[in-house]
């Protein structure tokens, strides 16, 4: 049954790049349906954000529940609120990241080393695989990196567990090399959903997961951390929001299982459909939004349909028509019913709604806190506000009505950035940027300790209250890679447990 999915998915990939109509022939010779570049690359794109059983699982319950981007849900409540432990949603995007995505780039890293046509292609493919390894290793610290995927090409069915620091020494390394590897003479990008095969667009993309990844290791290896990001932004960052890493999601269908082998929609709004999964921002979201005044309110929430003050009544004059549910409480829980609560937008829970990985709103609110530091030049508060309104406009890329420009300049002229609150703004803004992405949100959050999150008092809490620091590795690795798991552990707090933080997380 497994091998029958993978030939599916392998025809899925081919016929989204186009490369044959023969698939009686394709389906005849599995072996064919592995070998091609382009192929793999389409493939692995699709499952970064199409993936629905670890968008469901990792980014909805888990990491937006431990954010507080979400609330309400009973799985988001149950789990990614009161903290309690689940096998099957810790371990998602360790299972399928490794699987789907790593083996894949792994394999194009192969195929194309050193064939003089596939120099971008290599390049690219060096990219993919710090964007797939850095979600997984900011989710659970020490991961197998340097020898992950090889089992079949060289026979490595144990692969070492390497040190978090070890892996960010590499994703720097092979993000320099691929921005200088990419060039005009390398061959084409075939493939690429993301840019379509755009060469100047990678490099700057390379550039832009270094300033993150740079910023990423602020707390425990400062002058590293600097010594990045100033490459970063000299060899150039993202400028506009044309430059945005975006993944546009086709018109296909959700299956019942979210777990599905066609990955071609949207895994995180197959998982936002219906109350069950989350259709709720948290009050921390809407409240912020709402009292500062913040032109994205309406963009990312619908107003309530019914009043917080009486059951059934209409909104009563002068009452907000909006309002968030409280990260612990379950949507039925709330004082006059979901109703009187705000949901999220329809737009961002279709099939074709798109991904986006990392924007130019990221960039420029990360520059803002190297230029706070003293790292870069410019002004903080120049990079901060071009970094709030990338992030308002962004939101056009998923139908949202745009914000005037008199709305986004009156707000950010409210709402400069204030001497003595840098981080506390600036990190409260990357949160807002990367909702729909809160992996990157809870990595950050846990850099920085912002924003400030609502106490969790439920007494079911399985952590007391405590938020997570990781999730927790697949049990099945003990009998699996008994050795190196055992090491990673030893250097992790000795235990699998949630609660031990991963190397970067100095707080």
């Amino acid at each position: 049954m497994k091998f029958k999915q993978i030939i599916i998915a392998a025809l899925t990939l081919f016929t989204a790049v186009g490369c044959t109509d023969n698939f009686d022939e394709l389906e005849k010779d599995p072996v064919a349906l592995s070998a091609n570049p382009a192929g793999q690359l389409t493939f692995t794109q699709l499952c970064m954000s199409g993936d629905g059983f670890y968008q469901w699982r990792t980014n909805l319950i888990y990491s937006g529940g431990f954010v507080q981007h979400y609330a309400g849900a009973w799985n988001v409540t149950e789990f990614g609120s009161k903290f309690k432990k689940d096998d099957g949603y810790a371990t998602a995007l360790w299972r399928n990241g490794y699987q789907n995505e790593l083996k894949n780039v792994v394999d194009i890293l192969d195929k194309t080393s050193g064939d003089p046509a596939a120099v971008n292609m290599n390049a690219v493919a060096k990219i993919m695989r710090v964007m797939v390894a850095q979600r997984i290793t900011d989710i659970y610290g020490d991961i197998p990196y340097s020898e992950a995927g090889l089992g079949f090409s060289k026979g490595i069915v144990t692969p070492r567990y390497d040190t978090q620091e070890e892996i960010y020494t590499s994703f720097f390394h092979d993000l320099e090399e691929a921005h200088n590897q990419l060039n005009a003479n390398g061959g084409s990008v075939k493939g690429d959903l993301f840019y379509g095969g755009d060469i100047s667009k990678w490099k700057k993309l390379a550039n832009t997961l270094r300033l993150r990844l740079g910023m990423r290791i602020s707390e425990v290896k400062p002058a590293e951390a600097e010594k990045q990001v100033k490459a970063a932004l000299a060899a150039g960052v993202f400028t506009s929001n044309a430059d945005n890493c975006i993944m546009k999601h086709l018109d296909a269908t959700f299956n019942d299982d979210p777990a599905s082998i066609d990955f071609r929609g949207n895994g995180l709004a197959y998982a936002l459909v219906g109350n069950e999964n989350g259709d709720h921002f948290s009050t921390l979201v809407i409240d912020f939004l709402r009292d500062n005044g913040d032109p994205r309110l309406p963009m990312y929430a619908t107003p309530k349909t019914t009043s917080s003050l009486a059951w059934g009544a209409p909104l009563q004059p002068g009452e907000t028509p909006y309002e968030g549910v409280k990260p612990g409480l379950f949507q039925w829980e709330v004082p006059m019913g979901a109703s009187s609560t705000s949901g999220i937008q329809s737009y961002f829970k279709q099939k074709t709604t798109p991904f986006l990985h990392v924007s130019y709103s990221e960039s420029q609110l990360l520059l803002a806190e190297a230029a706070f530091r003293g790292w870069v030049s410019g002004s903080a508060a120049d990079y901060y506000r071009k970094g709030v309104e990338a992030g308002i406009k962004q939101l056009e890329i998923y139908g949202a009505t745009p914000a005037t420009q008199a709305a986004i300049d009156t707000y950010l002229n409210a709402k400069p950035l204030v001497a003595g609150q840098e981080m506390k703004q600036i990190s409260t803004q990357l949160w807002i940027t990367y909702i729909f992405n809160s992996i990157e949100a809870y990595s950050n959050w846990r850099r920085t300790g912002f924003p400030v999150l609502i106490p969790i008092t439920n007494p079911d809490s399985e952590t007391g209250g405590v938020t997570p620091k990781r999730l927790y590795y697949p049990n099945d690795e003990m009998q699996k890679n008994e050795k190196n798991y055992k090491e990673a552990l030893s250097r992790m707090g000795g235990t699998n447990d949630w609660l031990n933080k991963v190397w970067w997380d100095a707080n």
